[in-house]
């Protein structure tokens, strides 16, 4: 939520984050019109919960943060670093290490050591803060090397090691060698600049950073080719997203400042035509506004085989209850650090309902979420609705896919289907019952009820 940068709006734009810090309550050294020099900042001494300072650390001591489905924030003044636990319907945020003493965002893990990196701002420099695996960190003591003066706040690195960082309305990327503490490049996008976009963090994957703004526009950011492209209308507006990190699988996870995990499923990703799909929401718990707040994310060592089964009824009569009951399974190929699954259910499958935690449903379209599931565990959804009515019978197919958290091995296994036909109220529906029950004898639709489809993508059947 702390705004940058330089510019004519800069004093405005210092203003407008120190009122909304302090709303909250978080501010501690944050004056109006300008930002105070941190505690402890430039101290070269080990600080409480800190390592001693260093100018230019080859070899990080420490252990690396865990990489195995982990989901990283930081957020307030003093600043704290937190895991996301992920639960069914929302996330906890976990003290990872001890608040620091000054201010820092931008995080991100470097894939060549497995430490956690962020910059500091508030007392008129730039430096580089490391973190491992407690939350222990250490504070560089030199600035970054030719890295211009800015409010630093969205941050990622990308598969070969390069961090970039970007400070809200200047269109800067600055990219930056932290084995050497120093600037290395400047990639200037200027459709980047507007002081209206509020870009606050981006994430890298499929060779693009992408990020969000206030609005709710998806943004992906070429750097090779210095230029952005905006997909408007997939995120809610009203209120920043601070944090961006992607899932093991691909998705895109944004952090909305408000106090809750939206997730987005993307397809064709690098195409001229990219298609996105809010897969779920996930509140902060307790609720709480989120202020100074970044995020991301490390999957280098999770993988697992979730699958979906569903099962429903063969033959109903309109007016009778349909119940579906849907079953996520880890199939045993790691365990699984949480899931997103989404079922756009029927029209014709009336006042659907679920009581399942984590799970709701709105305009028809079941939305779950679940937190780690064990090798072999499962999770039953259960969801109920009514059959409309119908002049003929009528068959009514339907789909639900399971999403994981971490990279799925096997994906053909990770949607679930079922059919149901609706008979007229007053037509043979008993006759189709008995029909179904003969069928069920013979074994004959049992692949329905083990096996899930091959649709890859969730969508209205």
């Amino acid at each position: 939520m702390s705004r940058g940068t330089n510019g004519a709006g800069r004093r405005t734009r210092q203003r407008r984050a120190v009122a909304a810090l302090s709303a909250l309550g978080v501010v501690a050294g944050l004056a109006a019109g300008a930002l105070a020099a941190p505690a402890g900042a430039a101290a070269a001494q080990a600080v409480p919960g800190g390592s001693a300072a260093v100018s230019d650390p080859k070899r990080p001591e420490g252990i690396p943060v865990a990489c195995d489905g982990k989901v990283y924030l930081s957020k307030g003044d003093p600043d704290q670093l937190y895991t996301v636990e992920r639960e069914p319907g929302k996330v906890r945020l976990k003290e990872l290490g001890e608040p620091t003493p000054f201010l820092y965002n931008a995080i991100g893990v470097n894939p060549d050591d497995r430490f956690l990196y962020g910059t500091t701002f508030g007392d008129g420099l730039n430096k580089l803060v490391r973190f491992d695996g407690k939350g222990e960190y250490v504070l560089y003591e030199d600035e970054i090397e030719g890295l211009p003066e800015a409010l630093y706040i969205s941050g990622t690195f990308d598969d070969e090691g390069n961090y970039f960082v970007l400070a809200d309305n200047t269109g800067l990327i600055q990219q930056i060698d932290v084995k050497h503490n120093k600037l290395v490049r400047t990639i200037d996008i200027k459709a980047l600049a507007p002081d209206a976009l509020d870009i606050f963090d981006i994430a890298f994957h499929d060779g693009y950073l992408w990020g969000s703004t206030e609005a709710g526009a998806i943004v992906r950011i070429d750097v090779e080719n210095a230029s952005a492209d905006f997909f408007p209308g997939v995120l809610p507006g009203g209120s920043d997203f601070g944090g961006v990190f992607v899932y093991g699988n691909g998705d895109l996870g944004f952090v909305r400042n408000a106090g809750e995990l939206i997730r987005v499923h993307v397809k064709n990703a690098t195409g001229s035509n990219p298609r996105f799909t809010v897969l779920s929401r996930q509140r902060v718990t307790p609720a709480q506004a989120l202020a100074n707040v970044d995020a991301t994310a490390c999957f280098f060592d999770s993988s697992a085989d979730l699958s979906v089964h569903k099962r429903g009824p063969k033959v109903v009569k309109a007016g009778d209850d349909i119940t579906y009951d849907i079953t996520v399974k880890n199939d045993r190929k790691g365990a699984s650090s949480g899931w997103s699954l989404v079922d756009d259910l029927p029209a014709k499958v009336l006042d659907p309902a679920t009581d399942t935690e984590g799970c709701e449903i709105s305009g028809g379209l079941l939305s779950c979420t679940g937190g780690p599931l064990r090798e072999g565990g499962r999770v039953k959804i259960t969801v109920t609705g009514t059959a409309a009515d119908v002049t003929k019978p009528t068959p009514v197919p339907n789909t639900a896919t399971v999403f994981g958290d971490d990279e799925d091995p096997h994906r053909k296994n990770n949607t679930g289907f079922a059919s149901t036909k609706i008979k007229p109220a007053g037509g043979d529906g008993e006759e189709e019952q008995q029909e179904h029950k003969e069928h069920k004898e013979h074994g004959e639709d049992e692949e329905h009820k083990e096996h899930g489809g091959e649709h890859g993508e969730p969508g209205r059947s």
